[in-house]
């Protein structure tokens, strides 16, 4: 793999109209950054190894493996810096994948992070994630994961009771949906309130070991504990060195939901 220099960078950065106010992209070290805003990460890759998940609510939200191991159907709202798309893409073959991202300045960057081309099974959609899933027919998914920030805050839109019992309506009885949310988002509670009532309360929230964010988990006509794993088994497409980057992530998750059990 060649890097784009920095000049291609500020070059893609100024085509597609951003700011240093706005959506910028950084370099330190071997890591190019999407940030919105003047602080916040967005999306990180390693130029090394483009694919690897390098934040931990990414790999946090890796743990629906548990509850859809092979997923056929996959809907991602929030396209960032595509570190969960380009994932699961590689790691998860026979996935068909869908992602929703409003802002087509985010789009336009989609080269320098490596997310792969449109094709039969992978496809980016301009269009406002709240409005997409109104629209939709029922039970089309498997998982649907939800992280559309903006520079402040997460999208308002994404995270009214409509919206969450439209995701709910679009996954096949046993899906699962999940949300990236800030714990410190005063609307955190209202938030997590929404989502159990679209699920029947079947709803897990995980938190990082960083950042301050928690991953939701909400799993359709499913009880958040029903028919766990035994024990971690890594997907047979999956690379063991994909696994080892996830797995310590993922066992967070098994292990809350386990703790649900114990407590009924």
């Amino acid at each position: 793999m060649t890097a784009s220099s920095p000049s291609s960078i500020a070059a893609a950065v100024h085509k597609a109209g951003l700011t240093q106010q706005g959506t910028r992209v950084d370099h330190v070290h071997f890591k190019r950054k999407l940030r919105f805003g003047s602080t916040d990460i967005q999306s990180a890759m390693d130029l090394r190894d483009p694919d690897r998940l390098v934040l931990s609510y990414t790999r946090l939200m890796m743990g629906f493996l548990l509850f859809q191991p092979q997923p056929q159907h996959m809907l991602m709202i929030g396209l960032g810096g595509g570190s969960l798309p380009k994932f699961c893409h590689r790691h998860l073959p026979g996935s068909d994948i869908t992602v929703i991202e409003i802002d087509p300045a985010v789009i336009a960057l989609r080269e320098q992070f490596e997310i792969p081309p449109d094709q039969a099974d992978f496809r980016v959609v301009q269009a406002d994630g709240a409005d997409f899933v109104a629209t939709l027919d029922d039970q089309r998914f498997n998982v649907i994961l939800v992280d559309g920030f903006e520079a402040e805050q997460m999208a308002p839109a994404l995270g009214t009771q409509n919206f969450y019992g439209h995701c709910a309506r679009l996954l096949r009885p046993g899906g699962v949906m999940l949300c990236n949310l800030h714990e410190l988002d005063i609307f955190y509670g209202v938030f997590m309130e929404r989502i159990a009532f679209a699920f029947d309360g079947n709803a897990l929230a995980v938190s990082t070991r960083e950042y301050g964010n928690a991953i939701v988990f909400a799993r359709k006509d499913c009880a958040i504990d029903a028919r766990l794993p035994k024990h971690l088994v890594r997907p047979v497409s999956m690379a063991p060195g994909a696994w080892s980057g996830i797995e310590t992530d993922v066992h967070d998750v098994l292990r809350e939901a386990r703790r649900v059990k114990e407590c009924r």
